[in-house]
C-alpha cells in the first residue's frame, strides 16, 4: 500500500469515529438509555483516544450553547460539529443499512445544528462595551476591534461599543485623540457633554474642560452637534487644522484655528507653551500632576510665559519658574504654592 492510500485511509477512519461520536452524542441525549447502551458506549470510549476526543468536541458544543466557555473556543467547535452533524446525514441518506432510523437522526442532528447556529449568532453578534480609563498623569493607547485607535490623555474615561452598524463612544471626562478606521456603513460618533462628534475616516481631538467641549480636527472632516439629537445635515463640517468648541445643549461656537502644536506635544508626552498666562500653564500643568501647584496672587498669574516640560516633570518646572521668572515653589504639603523670590512681591501671595 502506498503512502498516499495510507494517508486516504486514516482519513476515512476519522470520518468514521467522528460520525460514529454523533451518533454516540444523539442517542445518549435525545432519550433515556438502558445499562446496557451505557455500558456499550464506554467500551467504545476505551477502544481509542480519538473516540473520547471526538465525542467530547460534540459535549463541548453543547456547553459551549450554555455560556460555560469562552467565545475564543465557540467557533472552533462549532465548526468541528457542524461538521460532523453534516457529514453523519449525507452518510445516513446514502446508507440503506439504517434507511429506517434516517427519520429519526435528521430530526435529532437538526436540533443540535440549529442550538449550535443559535449560539454562534448570540455569540458573534452580541454588543460590548469596554471602558477605558487613565489616572492622573497617566496616558494609554489603545486599538479598538475596527483598528480604530484611541489615546487616551491624563485623567479621562471613556466607553466604547462596536456593533455591525455602529461605532459609539461616550466620554465622561478628560481628553482623547482618535484616529479612525475608514468604515462608510459605520460612522464612529463621541458623545461628550451630550454633544455628539461624528466621522467616518478622520484623525481628531476631544477636549472636555470644566462643562465645555473642544472639538479639533487634524485630518479628514467630522460634524460637531451640541445635542445628539440636532439633525447632521443643518452642520457645518469641520476640516483639517480646524477646531470648535460647544457647551452641552448650548449653541456651538465659531470655528477657529486648532492647536494641533499642543494636541502633537501631549501624545508626545510633552507640554508646550508661547506666550500663554503662566496661571494658564499652570493650570495645564496640574491636570497630568497628583500634586497641584497654586499662584500665589493674579499679577504673577498673568506673567507670560514659553517653555516646554515633560509632562510631570516637577523639577524641570521648578528651573523653569525660578531661571526664566525669578519665582519659587513654597512646599505646603498637599500643595505647591507659587510666589516671588523677593520679599517685596510676598506681600502679593494669598
Amino acid at each position: 500500500m502506498s503512502d498516499r492510500d495510507l494517508k486516504s485511509g486514516d482519513s476515512m477512519d476519522i470520518r468514521a469515529v467522528e460520525a460514529a461520536a454523533a451518533r454516540w452524542f444523539v442517542r445518549l441525549h435525545d432519550h433515556p438509555v438502558s445499562r446496557e447502551t451505557e455500558a456499550e458506549f464506554d467500551a467504545w470510549l476505551d477502544q481509542a483516544a480519538e473516540h473520547r476526543e471526538c465525542y467530547m468536541r460534540c459535549e463541548l458544543v453543547m456547553a459551549m450553547t450554555r455560556g460555560l466557555t469562552t467565545e475564543a473556543e465557540l467557533q472552533a467547535d462549532i465548526d468541528v460539529c457542524a461538521a460532523i452533524a453534516a457529514k453523519e446525514a449525507a452518510a445516513q441518506e446514502r446508507s440503506r443499512r439504517f434507511k429506517e432510523k434516517r427519520s429519526i437522526w435528521m430530526s435529532a442532528a437538526a436540533t443540535v445544528l440549529f442550538m449550535i447556529a443559535t449560539g454562534a449568532y448570540f455569540f458573534t453578534h452580541r454588543v460590548e462595551t469596554q471602558i477605558y480609563q487613565t489616572q492622573v498623569g497617566e496616558q494609554r493607547r489603545v486599538v479598538l476591534a475596527d483598528h480604530s485607535t484611541v489615546t487616551l490623555n491624563t485623567d479621562t474615561v471613556l466607553a466604547v461599543t462596536l456593533s455591525d452598524e455602529s461605532r459609539h463612544i461616550e466620554m465622561q471626562r478628560g481628553e482623547a485623540f482618535f484616529s479612525v478606521a475608514h468604515d462608510a456603513s459605520r460612522p464612529f460618533e463621541v458623545i461628550a457633554a451630550g454633544g455628539l462628534v461624528r466621522a467616518v475616516g478622520t484623525e481628531f481631538g476631544v477636549e472636555m474642560q470644566r462643562g465645555e467641549v473642544t472639538v479639533s480636527v487634524l485630518e479628514g472632516a467630522v460634524v460637531v452637534l451640541p445635542k445628539q439629537s440636532d439633525p447632521v445635515g443643518d452642520v457645518p463640517r469641520l476640516t483639517a487644522n480646524m477646531a470648535v468648541s460647544y457647551r452641552g445643549g448650548g449653541a456651538i461656537g465659531e470655528m477657529q484655528t486648532a492647536d494641533v502644536r499642543r494636541i502633537t506635544a501631549w501624545r508626545e508626552g510633552k507640554l508646550v507653551f508661547d506666550q500663554v498666562p503662566l496661571a494658564d500653564a499652570i493650570a495645564e500643568f496640574n491636570r497630568y500632576s497628583p500634586r497641584k501647584v497654586q499662584v500665589g496672587s493674579a499679577a504673577i498669574g498673568s506673567r507670560p510665559v514659553s517653555g516646554v516640560l515633560q509632562i510631570g516633570d516637577m523639577s524641570s518646572l521648578r528651573f523653569l519658574l525660578q531661571e526664566s521668572l525669578g519665582l519659587k515653589l513654597i512646599d505646603q504639603g498637599d500643595t505647591l504654592l507659587l510666589q516671588a523670590q523677593d520679599t517685596k512681591d510676598r506681600g502679593d501671595v494669598r
